[in-house]
């Protein structure tokens, strides 16, 4: 089964503040050409969308730059939505996840704030982020990259953005404002999130999707390693 992650894309989808509102206009049409074509204006962290280390870091790589290995793998989704507005996910709270990290590529955080998606509500301050050692801890567990759905997993009011820098500085991606609800008590899912490849990309929207698959606990994953 195939589940879209995606938000789709419009005049009115909501934006990062002081990121230009997407704008679409016709460039082609079929009575005038025989053939639509439509000119997109959107910023490269609209909608659904990854952060590339080139977003935050002044010498980090863009995403075209990455292998497409980066963007899909096992996923560990994470329901942080009874934490609470304004909660702040600690690495104590991911060191009790049984070591469900450390058998995933991607760890997806499933905040409640996708139900706000639309409404003013999803902008506020208070949906659940990364403190700095959770940022950390999440490096260390080798994965490819973080995602969430909220707009981003730091706080709106923090312009020096540290969980950004500590997954980028660690080599990962982040993806936000996904749709994630369908996942949630899974942990079944292989996660693809393909950005648009443009060169020096800093950010791109993606086409977010999860597979569910049948995967080998820790135990035998470790037999097939030997």
């Amino acid at each position: 089964m195939i589940i879209d992650l995606t938000h789709t894309i419009t005049p009115e989808t909501f934006v990062y503040p002081g990121t230009p509102a997407p704008a679409f206009s016709s460039t082609r049409t079929i009575t005038r050409d025989g053939a639509r074509e439509t000119l997109l204006q959107i910023g490269s962290h609209t909608g659904t969308h990854m952060d590339a280390p080139r977003h935050i870091l002044r010498d980090g790589c863009g995403l075209d730059q990455l292998p497409p290995s980066q963007f899909c793998g096992r996923a560990a989704v994470i329901d942080v939505s009874h934490l609470g507005a304004g909660a702040v996910i600690t690495a104590d709270f991911l060191r009790a996840q049984n070591g469900y990290l450390r058998t995933a590529d991607y760890a997806l955080f499933y905040t409640g704030w996708e139900k706000k998606w639309g409404t003013e509500a999803f902008l506020g301050e208070l949906f659940p982020v990364l403190d700095a050692e959770a940022a950390r801890y999440l490096v260390s567990c080798g994965l490819k990259g973080v995602g969430t759905d909220a707009i981003s997993v730091d706080p709106l009011a923090d312009g020096t953005f540290p969980a950004h820098h500590v997954l980028l500085n660690g080599g990962l991606v982040i993806v936000e404002n996904l749709c994630l609800k369908k996942l949630v008590g899974r942990n079944d899912v292989m996660f693809f999130a393909l950005p648009l490849k443009f060169e020096n990309a800093d950010g791109a929207p993606v086409r977010a999707i999860a597979e569910f698959r049948d995967f080998p606990d820790a135990a035998e994953k470790e037999m097939l390693q030997e």
